[in-house]
C-alpha cells in the first residue's frame, strides 16, 4: 500500500492589504491535486511523481515587478461598462468566453502600457476563481464594482476593484488542517477550494455561494454550504451541513466521508439551484465512498437532489466528481454535465457505477434519467490513474444553422478529446456503435478545461494540455460535425495543462484575447492573440508555489485581470 508522504508547511499569516512592492516571499503552496490510491490492487505512484524539474518547458523569467506607472493605472477607470463575473468561466456551458471587455485587446495587452498593477495579500492559498459584481450598492448608499476572493483558511474578502480597499472579510471557521485530513494535495490547509456562485437579484442584492471544508475541534471534519450577503459578508440563512446518503444495490449504505472529500469542482446556479460536486483527497477510503452531485435550493440550502457515482458495493468505488476544479455545465434545459474520475464501471451487471463517464443528469439528478459517455478502455484508464474527470465537460454554444446535433467536448489524462453529441452521449464506446462524433489526441495529459470564442468566422474552440502549446480549433457545426486545429501557441504549459479564458468586444475581430496561467514554481501570466496565438502578447510572474502548484484560472473583467495563487492576488491592467 502507497501513500504520500507529506511535507507539510506552517501557516502563512498575511495581512489583506494592496502591496505596492515587490512581492513578498510565501511560505507555503500546494502540492499538485492528483490522487494517489490506497488500494493496494490500483497503486498509482508512476503518475503523481511529476516533479517541475520533468516540466522544464517553462523558463523562469526576470521579475520586472509592478509596473512604473502602476499608481496612474490604478486611477485609470474601464472605459466600457462594467460587467459581472458571477461564477467559473463566465457562463453555464462554461466557455470562459468574456463577451464585454472593450479596454484589454491584442493591441493594449501587448504594449507597453500593460502590466501589474497590484498585489492583493491574504490569508492563504487562492484556489478558487476569483469573482466580480459591477457597480453594485452597498448597505452605506456607494456603489462598487466589488471583487470577491475565497480563501483556503475559510476566509472571504470582498474588494473594491479600483483601489483593492477591503469593504468587508468575512471568516467562515477553522480550516481543515492538511496534517490531519493525510493528503497533502493542498497544504497547509483546506477551506474553500471551489469556486463559488454568486446570485444577484438587483443593484444592491446579490448572494454568494460557497462551500467550505472546517475542523472545529481536532478531528472533527465539517462540510458546509453557505449563502452570504454580499453587501456585508454576513449569513442570509443558516449554514447546512453537507451530508448525503444513498442505499447500495448490494445493501449497505454510501454517504459522504468529510474528511476524506471535498468539494473541489465549481459551484453552479441554474433556475434557482444550486449544484455542487463532491471528489475525493488522495483516493483515500477508497471502498467507501462515492463521488456525488448535488442540488440545493438556493433560497432555503435544502438538499433538493442527488446523484451518486456509486450504486453497488465494489472493491474500488469513487468515480469523483473533481475535474481539477472546472464547474459542472448546464445546458439551456437545465441538464447537468459533468466527468467522473477512476472508479467501478460494470454495464454487464447493470452498470452500477459511473466511474470514468462523461454524465449528463436532468435538474433534478433522478437516477432514471441519467445519460452517459465511457472509453471503451476504462479499465486500463483506472489502472494507469488516467482519469476521464481530471478534466472538465465544456458544451459548445449552439450557432445560427446549426445542422450538428448540440455539441460537447471532454478530454482527461490519456490525452484524448472526444467530441460528442450532448443529447445522446451513447454509453460505453464501442457498444452498439462508437458515439462519438469525434476522438483525437492532444499534447499531453490534461488536467485541464476547454474554452470557447464565437468569432466572426465562427466558433474556436481554445485547449492546452500537459507540457503542450495552447491550440485553437475551429468547430464545423454542419451535419458531419469536427474540430480542426487552426492555430498554436509557441510557449507549452506546465505540469497538466492550463484553464484559458477569452476576453473580447463580442465578435468583433481584433478585439479577442485567450488568457492562462502557467502552473510552475514561479506561476505566470500568458495572453495571447486569440485568432493567430503564436508567441504570447503578454507573459508575468504572477506568484510562487513551491510545486508546479494547483490548477488555476484567472478572471478577466473591466479591463483588468486577477490571478490567484499562494496567499495573494496578483492584478494586471493598463496604466493610460
Amino acid at each position: 500500500m502507497i501513500r504520500r508522504a507529506l511535507l507539510l508547511g506552517l501557516p502563512l499569516a498575511l495581512s489583506c492589504t494592496v502591496s505596492f512592492l515587490a512581492d513578498a516571499a510565501q511560505l507555503h503552496w500546494p502540492l499538485p491535486e492528483d490522487s494517489l490510491a490506497q488500494n493496494g490492487v490500483m497503486q498509482r505512484l508512476a503518475t503523481h511523481t511529476h516533479t517541475p524539474a520533468q516540466s522544464a518547458a517553462i523558463p523562469a523569467l526576470p521579475d520586472k515587478g509592478l509596473h512604473p506607472k502602476a499608481a496612474l493605472g490604478l486611477k485609470r477607470h474601464y472605459t466600457g461598462t462594467p460587467t459581472d463575473v458571477l461564477r467559473y468561466h463566465n457562463d453555464n456551458y462554461p466557455t470562459g468566453w468574456n463577451q464585454s471587455e472593450t479596454d484589454l485587446t491584442p493591441a493594449t495587452v501587448g504594449s507597453a502600457s500593460f502590466g501589474k498593477l497590484a498585489t492583493l495579500n491574504v490569508d492563504s492559498n487562492v484556489i478558487a476563481q476569483p469573482l466580480m459584481v459591477s457597480n453594485f450598492q452597498m448597505p452605506d448608499g456607494s456603489t462598487h464594482n466589488v471583487l470577491v476572493v475565497a480563501t483556503g483558511h475559510d476566509t472571504v474578502y470582498a474588494y473594491d476593484a479600483q483601489n483593492y480597499s477591503v469593504l468587508w472579510q468575512r471568516s467562515l471557521g477553522t480550516p481543515q488542517s492538511t496534517t490531519d485530513v493525510g493528503c497533502g494535495d493542498i497544504r497547509p490547509e483546506y477551506g474553500i477550494s471551489s469556486t463559488p456562485v454568486i446570485v444577484r437579484n438587483g443593484v444592491n442584492s446579490a448572494t454568494i455561494y460557497l462551500v467550505a471544508a472546517t475542523e472545529p475541534a481536532h478531528l472533527s471534519f465539517h462540510t458546509q454550504i453557505h449563502a452570504l450577503d454580499l453587501g456585508t459578508g454576513a449569513d442570509i440563512m443558516k449554514a447546512r451541513e453537507i451530508n448525503p446518503q444513498a442505499n447500495l444495490a448490494t445493501g449497505g449504505k454510501i454517504h459522504l466521508d468529510p474528511q476524506n472529500q471535498w468539494s473541489r469542482a465549481s459551484l453552479v446556479y441554474n433556475n434557482g439551484s444550486i449544484y455542487v460536486g463532491i471528489g475525493s483527497h488522495c483516493d483515500f477510503n477508497a471502498g467507501n465512498i462515492s463521488g456525488w452531485v448535488l442540488r440545493y435550493d438556493a433560497s432555503t440550502l435544502k438538499l433538493t437532489g442527488k446523484f451518486n457515482t456509486i450504486e453497488a458495493a465494489a472493491g474500488y468505488e469513487l468515480s469523483s466528481v473533481w475535474m481539477a476544479g472546472y464547474s459542472p455545465a448546464i445546458d439551456a434545459n437545465g441538464n447537468v454535465f459533468a466527468v467522473t474520475g477512476n472508479g467501478n464501471y460494470d454495464l454487464q451487471r447493470g452498470h452500477k457505477g459511473f466511474g470514468e463517464s462523461v454524465i449528463s443528469l436532468a435538474p433534478d439528478l433522478a437516477k432514471k434519467s441519467v445519460n452517459t459517455f465511457t472509453p471503451s478502455n476504462y479499465q486500463q484508464l483506472n489502472n494507469g490513474d488516467t482519469d476521464f474527470g481530471s478534466g472538465g465537460a465544456m458544451l459548445i454554444p449552439p450557432v445560427n444553422g446549426q445542422a450538428a446535433p448540440p455539441l460537447l467536448v471532454a478530454m482527461g489524462k490519456a490525452s484524448t478529446l472526444y467530441l460528442l453529441n450532448s443529447t445522446d452521449l451513447g454509453g460505453l464506446e464501442g457498444h452498439n456503435g462508437n458515439h462519438w462524433l469525434q476522438k483525437f489526441n492532444v499534447g499531453g495529459g490534461c488536467w485541464c478545461g476547454a474554452a470557447y470564442y464565437g468569432g466572426a468566422s465562427g466558433g474556436i474552440v481554445y485547449y492546452q494540455a500537459d507540457n503542450d502549446a495552447l491550440r485553437a480549433f475551429s468547430v464545423d457545426t454542419s451535419a458531419s460535425p469536427k474540430l480542426t486545429q487552426i492555430a498554436a501557441g509557441t510557449s507549452s504549459a506546465g505540469y497538466g495543462g492550463s484553464f484559458p479564458v477569452i476576453s473580447s468586444n463580442g465578435s468583433t475581430p481584433g478585439t479577442a484575447v485567450v488568457w492562462l496561467i502557467r502552473r510552475n514554481t514561479t506561476e505566470q501570466l500568458e495572453a495571447y492573440d486569440a485568432a493567430s496565438l503564436g508567441a504570447p502578447l503578454f507573459q508575468a510572474n504572477a506568484g510562487s508555489w513551491n510545486t508546479s502548484g494547483p490548477f488555476l484560472t484567472p478572471l478577466v473583467a473591466n479591463g483588468r485581470v486577477y490571478v490567484p495563487a499562494a496567499g495573494t492576488v496578483t492584478v494586471f491592467g493598463l496604466t493610460n
